[in-house]
């Protein structure tokens, strides 16, 4: 294990750590000072002592916040396995509250299941909670490493590769089924894989290495559809279905969220073409943390069974 010396332990001050590991996961000065709910020239001053004694600027500006030299990468996971310690030691039965915490949330949410998930999460808040959440696009980076690099808290998506460090539970089964709309001139109310093949379809972009995470979906490799038009985004297929005599194969809990209010159709598939489950997934560090709890019960909450 590699040790790392950073300062005089007769000097250390546990508040610049939290200062450190504040600015770190916000990569904003503002934002930090808030969640410390300090002001502004107090972070300031704190963040030039901890420099001082570092002797390293451990941020520099970038984009619209800061961004950690190559010193902040190298201590943040020593420095916040410590105070998760620290903070399990001292307080071990502690209780989110989301009414008065400040908490921020960095999630990577499936597309399909974006909107069930945040318009509960966001309902279930208080008018005045502080809670704030940020979603992150899963095709910008892998969910693995993400996780295990503390770029996010929680992922809800496809389980690909199990890793040792990481926990999962599932959600819903995938259960894809056909959208159309309603008012189709060839498609009404169920079809043969026969149709279905003389349709051009709206599909997602899968190419290897084209889209992170694109790997774990694994549903179409064995539909050869006429594929039109490739989109990013499984929301996308919704949108250009509703306008067009294309159609779209989707998850089912996807479908049933847009048919009512989007004049769409939908019916099971001719044939079965995936066994795979929406998962919740996050890293063991977080098991016993108390607000990452509440987030994953929230989560949990969306979905009446769970995936076989």
């Amino acid at each position: 294990m590699k040790v790392i010396q950073f300062m005089n332990m007769r000097d250390l001050d546990l508040n610049l750590l939290l200062v450190f590991e504040a600015i770190y996961t916000s990569g904003n000065i503002s934002r930090a000072a808030n969640h410390l709910d300090l002001s502004q020239p107090a972070l300031s001053n704190a963040l030039a002592r901890l420099r001082k004694q570092m002797d390293d600027p451990l941020f520099v500006r970038g984009g619209n916040g800061v961004v950690p030299t190559l010193r902040a990468e190298e201590i943040i996971d020593p420095i916040r396995d410590a105070l998760a310690m620290i903070r399990q030691s001292v307080d071990p039965g502690a209780v989110f509250d989301p009414e008065t915490s400040k908490r921020h949330f960095r999630m990577i949410v499936a597309d399909p299941l974006e909107q069930i998930i945040m318009s509960k999460l966001l309902n279930n808040l208080g008018r005045n909670s502080l809670v704030t959440f940020e979603l992150q696009p899963p095709q910008a980076m892998q969910i693995e490493d993400a996780l295990l690099l503390q770029k996010t808290d929680l992922a809800i998506f496809l389980l690909h590769n199990k890793n040792a460090e990481l926990n999962s539970k599932s959600l819903c089964p995938v259960d894809l089924v056909v959208l159309a709309r309603k008012d189709h001139p060839r498609i009404q109310g169920a079809a043969t894989m026969a149709q279905l093949k003389k349709e051009g379809f709206v599909t997602l972009t899968l190419a290897p290495r084209k889209l992170a995470n694109s790997e774990k979906v694994t549903f179409w490799q064995r539909l050869h559809l006429r594929e039109v038009c490739h989109v990013y985004k499984v929301s996308s297929i919704g949108q250009m279905v509703a306008q067009t005599d294309l159609i779209g194969v989707v998850p089912r809990v996807y479908a049933e969220q847009i048919a009512s209010t989007n004049g769409i159709q939908f019916f099971d598939l001719p044939v079965e073409m995936s066994n795979q489950s929406f998962h919740m997934i996050w890293h063991k560090r977080a098991d016993m943390d108390a607000s990452s709890i509440w987030l994953r019960d929230q989560v949990a909450s969306c979905f009446s069974y769970d995936a076989a």
